[in-house]
Parts: C-alpha cells; structure tokens; sequence
C-alpha cells in the first residue's frame, strides 16, 4: 500500500557570491529557458550533491598489495593502522 507522500518547501532567502548567482542563471536559462525555474535547479544541484557525497561515503576502498593478507594480518592492520604497517609517510 503506498501511503500519501507530502513533499513540504519552505521559502528561504540565501545570500549567494555573484560568480555563482550568475552561473546558475546561466545554467536556468540554458536548461529551462527561464530564470524563472532557478529554485528548481538549485535543489536539483544541492540534492544530487547530497546524495554522491553518500555513494562516495559507502564505497569500499581497495589497495594492491601484490599479495593476499590473512586474517591474522588483517586484524594487525586495523589495529595497528595503515600507514604503520605498510610504511606510509603521511
């Protein structure tokens, strides 16, 4: 069953630089022909930027040892830290 979904917008005012005030004009009028349309594209570039900051969060990271560690060596790494164990100058 899919329960009634209330989307509330709430009026704000933001200050913005005049480099980024006139880009995003520039970016309304080319994409909606209208400036008119200027909060939409705002929440569209916040949103999408929300949202790749969370898939970038989520994402795993791999590093090529050139060799399989085992749980032992594992388990040293995480309590040791990467860059005692491998040797890293931070």
């Amino acid at each position: 069953m899919v329960k009634n979904l209330t989307i509330y917008m709430v009026k704000t005012t933001i200050v913005l630089e005049d480099d980024l005030y006139k880009e995003l004009v520039r970016e309304a009028l080319e994409k909606y022909g209208t400036t008119r349309k200027l909060s939409k594209l705002i929440n569209e570039k916040l949103r999408k930027a929300m949202y790749s900051k969370i898939e970038i969060e989520e994402k795993s990271l791999r590093i090529k040892l050139g060799r399989k560690l085992g749980p032992d060596e594992i388990e040293k790494i995480v309590e040791e830290g990467w860059s005692e164990v491998l040797g890293w100058k931070l």
